[in-house]
């Protein structure tokens, strides 16, 4: 753990599990809503973040080629992972059940 100056230890101000949960929760709103298309502003009001995490959170998004962000300043789930959602299960797949 860091030290502060008087020698006494601190807790990591960021807590990983957190943040990939939070990740987790904005990507599955995309993905359960494929059409999804929101501004950074309504990104922040729908999850409830602050202006600073929310555009963190989108941007990893973005970085992580699971969103887009059109030309519009809208955030897009990507049309690739769209299209492997719409697409019908294969037939391996299938068989599986």
């Amino acid at each position: 753990m860091p030290t502060t100056p008087s020698g006494s230890s601190r807790r990591e101000r960021r807590d990983i599990a957190a943040r990939d949960a939070l990740l987790r929760r904005v990507w599955m709103e995309f993905v359960e809503m494929p059409c999804l298309s929101l501004t950074q502003g309504q990104a922040r009001r729908l999850f409830s973040l602050r202006a600073d995490v929310c555009q963190r959170v989108l941007q990893g998004l973005v970085e992580a080629d699971a969103l887009t962000l059109g030309y519009d300043g809208r955030y897009r789930l990507r049309e690739r992972v769209w299209n492997a959602l719409a697409a019908p299960p294969s037939r391996h797949a299938a068989s599986a059940y």
